[in-house]
């Protein structure tokens, strides 16, 4: 492969990377800006909330039993991993329940 080729997939592991971490802070940015809003704003956010830690739990939970059972595949992932995850299950639950019950 040449330098143009590889030059690529460098600037897009950058852009996936920057994505990632604005997604994380804007989760942050929205947990701790949802103190301030109103009744309905915490509604969602808190259903938001809820969902998200179902699955990363359901998730944790699914990992635990694999390495315990000792799958080829059972290693841990990696904590930046779990949270981009955590970050996108967030944005996409806030995103239902905000259509869910208007936003």
């Amino acid at each position: 492969m040449d330098s143009q080729g590889s030059s690529v997939f460098v600037y897009l592991f950058l852009a996936l990377l920057v994505l990632a971490v604005v997604l994380i802070v804007w989760m942050f940015v929205s947990l701790v800006r949802s103190e301030l809003e109103d009744e309905r704003r915490k509604l969602i956010v808190g259903k938001a909330c809820t969902w998200t830690l179902i699955a990363t739990v359901g998730a944790n939970l699914i990992e635990v039993i694999e390495v315990a059972a000792q799958q080829p595949n059972g290693e841990p992932v990696a904590p930046f991993i779990r949270l981009v995850v955590a970050a996108l299950m967030y944005a996409i639950f806030l995103g239902w329940f905000k259509h869910k019950y208007g936003g």
